[in-house]
């Protein structure tokens, strides 16, 4: 039986006010068959004449999860993967639960030839999880792509804890509360604007630390499509792109919204207050946020022209195209958000260049991961209408892939 589901990105489907537990996936290289990443192939590789006996084609994805849970407690419960999207196009990735049941992994543009990273939340269903070792079968489908292929970086089943589950009674904090605040009253968010929370003085001693989460339209920074979202992503445990994180009372930062894009609808902050114990709490979100009237206006610029895949290898020069207005006199300032996957520019000094300029995106290690670049862009480097994006590596290997949603310039102006 086939399970279709509808995903979560980012911060995942929450009502707020809930607790909840986190189980990580143990990664076992020797029963995986895999080093370093869980690597998950297309059913026919094993054979294929060409791919075969590489060792990345004896991965057998099975990921295991260990659950210390009485599952009669629990309200609900979902899968949050970090994902390489795979070789451009793999499609149909999926995956069983205990030999339950299959479910989707959501679609995101490998499937139509592109680069992707993304973020998926799963909500999985309670019975198809076990106390104890789970068993997560991954598979794919080559779909067009030479060989179906894909990586999990890092994988967690988040527990959500019904309201009288007894752990939270003998921790003594089944009636924790806490809410967003701002530094100002009114719910208008500066270009330099101090988020905190507040809870009850009892509890404060229980508070570990807090992360601080914007939903707002801005760059996919999530790898799915969607730009108003909740912002911030995960790379090796440690967030980036969210609004920022405090681990010392008063809990309390600076969020610098002063290249957020111009938008008329109003956005929300939400904080994850992590908790001795192992506990977590999602606060409800403060909503009904705006810019004040009078701010200059801040625009996203996407590509309107990119190849799919955006990537470069073996001196195979590849560009892209970003428009600008025809009149950009008034701008005052850029910026460049780009992600990509890094398998090096070998021998390339300047491998991205707009208009010609060099800006610099890569590790310049061929670290073969995600790097993810927030670069200040000189208006002078810009022209009106058409700009022109150009990628090279000269490696043989890997290189350098552009992941979805390509290069975007974040403009301001007077």
């Amino acid at each position: 039986m086939l399970v279709c589901v509808t995903a979560a990105f980012g911060g995942g489907i929450v009502s707020g006010g809930e607790f909840y537990r986190e189980y990580p996936a143990r990664q076992d290289t020797e029963l995986s068959n895999s080093q370093r990443w869980l690597r998950v192939n297309d059913a026919e590789v094993s054979l294929h004449e060409t791919f075969g006996r590489r060792p990345e084609a004896k991965a057998n994805g099975l990921m295991l999860v260990p659950i210390d849970e009485d599952l009669f407690l629990l309200e609900r419960a979902e899968l949050r993967l970090d994902m390489w999207g795979g070789h451009p196009g793999t499609t149909n990735k999926r995956f069983t639960l205990n030999a339950k049941e299959v479910y989707d992994i959501p679609e995101v543009g490998t499937e139509t030839g592109n680069c992707t990273y993304s973020y998926p939340v799963i909500d999985l269903k309670i019975g198809h999880l076990v106390g104890g070792v789970n068993a997560f079968q991954l598979t794919c489908d080559r779909g067009s792509s030479f060989w179906g292929h894909f990586i999990i970086d890092s994988a967690t089943v988040r527990c959500f804890l019904k309201g009288d589950h007894p752990d939270l009674l003998k921790a003594g904090i089944e009636k924790f509360t806490a809410e967003v605040v701002l530094g100002n009253s009114d719910n208008i968010l500066n270009e330099a604007t101090t988020v905190s929370i507040s809870c009850p003085e009892s509890f404060k001693k229980s508070i570990i630390s807090v992360d601080y989460f914007g939903y707002y339209l801005g760059f996919d920074d999530m790898g799915n499509g969607a730009e108003t979202d909740w912002h911030g992503f995960t790379h090796k445990g440690r967030y980036q792109n969210h609004i920022g994180s405090a681990s010392e009372p008063p809990f309390a930062v600076r969020w610098n919204t002063s290249m957020i894009p111009s938008q008329s609808a109003p956005m929300s902050i939400r904080a994850y207050v992590h908790l001795a114990g192992g506990f977590h709490y999602i606060t409800e979100p403060l909503s009904d946020l705006s810019f004040p009237p009078g701010r200059m206006q801040v625009e996203m610029h996407r590509c309107s022209i990119m190849p799919a895949p955006f990537w470069s290898r073996a001196s195979r020069e590849n560009k892209a195209q970003i428009d600008l207005p025809a009149d950009i006199s008034s701008l005052v300032r850029a910026q460049l958000m780009v992600k990509i996957w890094d398998g090096g520019e070998g021998g390339v000094k300047k491998p991205f260049k707009i208009n010609g300029h060099p800006y610099s995106i890569t590790s310049g290690r061929a670290i073969h991961d995600v790097v993810f670049t927030v670069a200040e862009v000189d208006p002078d480097h810009l022209r009106p209408g058409k700009n022109e994006i150009t990628l090279l590596s000269n490696t043989e290997h890997h290189g350098i892939e552009v992941l979805l949603p390509g290069p975007v310039i974040i403009a301001k102006y007077r």
